[in-house]
């Protein structure tokens, strides 16, 4: 098995970690873990894939993608997964300004561009949940940052001030609860979240893996993105919705992934289609951690969708 790289860079004064999982030296096609369908890849392209930029979501970490990121080096890409801040090996800075949307999309288009140029190409990029946040911040900072852009289970932001101050309102008591109660008092609540039931459907080695990579993190870093990268930050749903129709006729590729078991996302995922000309694959039986809870579909689906673009 291949080793997993960690390296770091600084943004805006904050130090950040990520991983990377180097492509097999022979890349012809791998079985996905848990399954016996190959996943999907290119056939002897003419150029290297792209390179693949994960981010994860609230209160995980880059390690939480190593199945995912795995099967797609095993098949040529080069795979690179940010841990965002307060998260995993990155910094717990004090300061709350670096944890707002727009400076860790700054530090997503920092790698982006460094891995670019190393590389020549441009990378796509993965975002889920809070990851999706990130990345639509940097799209709106810069359309063209990346080869394609794929979100998973992704909010579009408020689409009325009542939803905006609802979601104040909810960002900020879970902030509350966090440094009231503490982190594993707050996990019992939010893993109770009608969000995440279908995740109790998981093996117990993998609900464990995931409480304990919930239980990995800082309780006032985690409040702090609660402040300060929550949905209620992110600009109104019209303009989010905008910002993806000029990426898609701009012709960069845009896929939306949702769960089958996750209707608000599935939801979006429609209006994605909709109103940005996404491509929208659903993941049968999974919810709404597609990638965790059905990683050979998720995969499959995700590869598919870069090897038809070429990207």
């Amino acid at each position: 098995m291949r080793a997993v790289d960690t390296r770091r860079f600084s943004c805006g004064g904050t130090a950040y970690a990520y991983r990377v999982w180097a492509p097999a030296p022979a890349a012809a096609c791998a079985i996905c873990p848990s399954s016996a369908e190959p996943c999907v890849a290119p056939a002897a392209p003419r150029v290297a894939p792209a390179p693949l930029v994960l981010l994860h979501g609230f209160a995980q970490s880059a390690a939480s993608w190593d199945v995912v990121a795995r099967a797609f080096a095993d098949v040529g890409r080069p795979v690179y997964a940010l841990d965002l801040a307060g998260h995993g090996a990155s910094e717990r800075p004090a300061d709350p300004h670096a944890y707002a949307l727009d400076a860790q999309a700054d530090a997503l288009l920092a790698l982006v561009r460094a891995l670019a140029a190393e590389g020549g190409r441009r990378p796509a990029v993965l975002g889920y949940s809070m990851g999706g946040r990130v990345t639509l911040a940097a799209l709106a900072c810069d359309p063209h940052a990346f080869s394609a852009v794929i979100l998973e289970a992704a909010g579009f932001g408020p689409a009325t001030q009542a939803e905006r101050d609802a979601a104040a309102e909810r960002d900020a008591a879970c902030a509350a609860r966090l440094r009231a109660d503490g982190l594993e008092a707050f996990m019992d609540f939010w893993e109770q979240l009608p969000l995440f039931a279908s995740q109790r459907d998981l093996p117990s080695d993998a609900r464990a893996r995931l409480r304990a990579g919930r239980l990995a993190n800082d309780a006032e870093a985690l409040a702090r993105t609660f402040e300060h990268a929550g949905q209620h930050v992110m600009p109104a749903r019209a303009t989010t919705l905008e910002t993806l129709g000029n990426l898609r006729a701009s012709g960069t590729p845009l896929l939306y992934l949702a769960g089958e078991r996750d209707a608000k996302y599935r939801a979006l995922a429609a209006q994605a289609a909709e109103e940005a000309g996404a491509t929208v694959r659903i993941v049968p039986g999974a919810g709404h951690n597609a990638h965790l809870e059905a990683p050979a579909a998720f995969v499959n689906e995700a590869a598919s969708f870069l090897s038809a673009e070429r990207v």
